[in-house]
């Protein structure tokens, strides 16, 4: 009765918890009832369809037009990369679409050219800008002199050919951590114009020559024509670009433009996680449209005294998040002490087989099972664009590169975790009791395979994935998105993403199914049967497979952000965006271990440990980014 108790006590609290994250998350996202938030879909030329978010604001309407921000996310990401930027404008007045790219997302795969073919002055594409900026002319509440377009990293290229495609269409267009400008013979740039790169941005530290030198995003000769209106002046006598200095130059429409260049204090990957940057995006924006400027801020130097919020909706997010993951223990925990499940729980091994604390043995198992995740990171995430022990693996995948990514660094760990479990039971296994049912692959307490515990707990899997998936569902339903938090991304899946789903489900077996059988060194399974017991299981399974990553993660950001500089380490094989990358490995692969390691605990079978993992995990995995291909031909 006291643990039915606890249960629902528990129950409780994690269903206020999940409802406060979604108040929290649509307050700020809305301004408490101020901006009207809605998700849409628009349709390119082609008859593709384009995701998007609108923010409008209630100030906007068609006898007082608004300005209107076009936003366009970095590359394999999503349109609520953009939220942050969209809630601070959208509470000062302005209308804001943020839209998933092509193939990213929820945008379709392009089958035309409508979206993709070059701008030629550009050298780039509007990957569905051309059809939001459509839908936008159809809008009698939008002020049609005051379109803005602003991108992110890989979004900068499209925003850059939309601007130079419509030339007189966009009154201001923004780069975020690029120096996007098109082709260097171009010289129409009829709009305002503004580059923002962060101090630490590590794409431009190590694409800049030489590298570790920001500031020559800056300092490109083509730049620093567009910014002073000439293109006659000998390169070498060309003036340097001052930041935050507004420069006034004549088109070839013979009209007067702004350019502006900014270097907030931040990284490439983390404008949304770093308030100067934000708040030089809502300065330039702003400053240059004459709506929404902060009392006080009278210049660039006073843009620190900008108010913003978009803190807390990053905490809704993350609430959001622990919220799902808080309903998928719970139902995990009321499945196995429900009678429908309750023949998934199988004897104990008569006695344990892990190895002892107080042996050395564990300790250099613990050692080199922590170790393992850290030193594969590197060789595992490249592999995924080129071979894998030498076999070609780019036709395998779906999804874009950074899913890749994670995939074949779970296949070399899966290797590492192979050898590590076969030295254990040869050393230590065998001689204590080592067998099928004591290593948690029995599907019965009697002998022989029966393939309907298998399916039971398939569906066990379904079922505990599937609540944490209908809540997200709901959040999703209020909140208009997913959810964005640093570089890790959620949402719900697309069906279009079907076989993806297949696919990347079959290709995590091996390092869920063979880490679970290299944890059994350890003992994560054996810890006593109790509160305290599950959290040790849990904290030190976390810290065994993912633990070292987050170390070398949290590093890569305090030393990018505090030096200003990439080491050798970070500058070869693009370490610079695997670094960053290493925060969604963490977030979402802990999660998908710590049920994979608790389930089986409870059962002390890994089969529904395994198939819960590989449903999560395969969620996290395909859910975003971009998409190459929905089926194989």
């Amino acid at each position: 009765m006291q643990n039915k108790r606890r249960y629902t006590i528990v129950a409780i609290a994690v269903a206020v918890l999940f409802l406060f994250s979604v108040i929290l998350t649509v307050g700020v996202d809305t301004d408490w009832g101020r901006v009207e938030v809605t998700h849409m879909v628009v349709t390119t030329a082609d008859g593709d369809e384009v995701n998007c978010l609108l923010y409008k604001p209630s100030t906007a309407t068609p006898e007082n037009p608004a300005p209107c921000v076009l936003l366009a996310h970095g590359g394999n990401d999503m349109m609520e990369q953009c939220t942050s930027y969209a809630l601070e404008l959208a509470r000062r007045g302005y209308v804001c679409i943020s839209r998933d790219a092509m193939g990213n997302h929820n945008s379709d795969i392009p089958t035309g050219t409508a979206e993709t073919a070059t701008v030629e002055a550009a050298g780039y594409r509007p990957s569905g800008l051309d059809a939001v900026l459509h839908q936008v002319r159809l809008y009698n509440f939008v002020d049609q002199n005051k379109i803005v377009a602003i991108g992110h990293s890989l979004g900068g290229t499209n925003t850059i050919a939309l601007s130079i495609k419509h030339q007189q269409g966009i009154f201001l267009s923004i780069n975020l951590g690029q120096n996007m400008y098109g082709r260097e013979w171009n010289q129409d740039y009829n709009f305002n114009y503004d580059v923002i790169i962060g101090i630490a941005d590590e794409s431009c530290l190590a694409h800049s020559d030489p590298q570790n030198y920001t500031i020559n995003s800056l300092e490109t000769v083509q730049l620093r024509r567009i910014f002073f209106g000439d293109y006659t002046t000998p390169d070498e006598e060309l003036p340097m670009i001052e930041l935050g200095k507004v420069y006034t130059a004549v088109g070839t429409d013979g009209k007067e433009y702004h350019r502006t260049a900014f270097q907030p204090d931040s990284t490439h990957a983390y404008y949304l996680c770093t308030n100067d940057a934000v708040q030089t995006v809502v300065y330039a924006i702003t400053s240059e449209c004459g709506l929404g400027l902060d009392a006080g801020v009278n210049s660039y130097a006073d843009h620190g005294k900008i108010h913003t919020v978009w803190q807390w909706h990053d905490v809704g997010y993350f609430l959001i998040y622990v919220s799902v993951i808080a309903i998928m223990f719970v139902v995990a925990f009321g499945l196995i002490n429900s009678r429908v499940f309750a023949d998934l729980r199988l004897n104990k091994p008569a006695q344990p087989l892990g190895i002892p604390k107080k042996n050395p043995l564990w300790w250099i198992f613990a050692i080199v099972l922590a170790a393992v995740p850290m030193l594969l990171y590197k060789p595992g995430v490249i592999a995924s664009t080129g071979k894998w022990l030498g076999i070609p693996v780019r036709g395998l995948w779906l999804c874009g590169g950074n899913s890749n990514g994670f995939i074949t660094w779970q296949w070399y760990v899966s290797l590492a975790m192979i050898a590590i479990f076969l030295i254990y039971h040869f050393v230590w296994g065998r001689r204590h009791g080592g067998s099928l049912h004591a290593y948690g692959l029995a599907t019965s307490n009697e002998k022989g395979f029966h393939i309907h515990y298998v399916l039971k707990a398939l569906a066990f899997g379904l079922l505990t994935v599937g609540a944490g998936y209908l809540a997200f569902m709901t959040a999703s339903a209020y909140t208009k998105g997913g959810i964005h938090i640093g570089t890790f991304m959620m949402s719900t899946v697309s069906p279009k993403r079907t076989l993806a789903i297949f696919m990347y489900f079959l290709f995590q077996i091996p390092y869920f199914l063979l880490g679970n059988l290299a944890f059994r060194s350890v003992g994560l399974t054996e810890f006593e049967d109790s509160r305290k017991g599950t959290i040790k299981s849990i904290a030190l399974g976390t810290l065994l497979t993912v633990g070292v990553i987050f170390v070398f993660w949290a590093y890569f950001v305090i030393q990018l952000s505090t030096t200003h500089m990439l080491t050798p380490y970070f500058l070869a094989d693009r370490m610079y965006i695997y670094g960053i990358l290493a925060l969604p490995l963490v977030l979402g692969m802990s999660v998908a271990n710590a049920l994979n390691l608790y389930v089986s605990k409870k059962t002390n079978s890994l089969w529904t440990g395994l198939f819960t993992a590989l449903l999560f995990g395969t969620w996290v995995i395909i859910c975003c980014g971009e998409i190459t291909k929905y089926v194989y031909w």
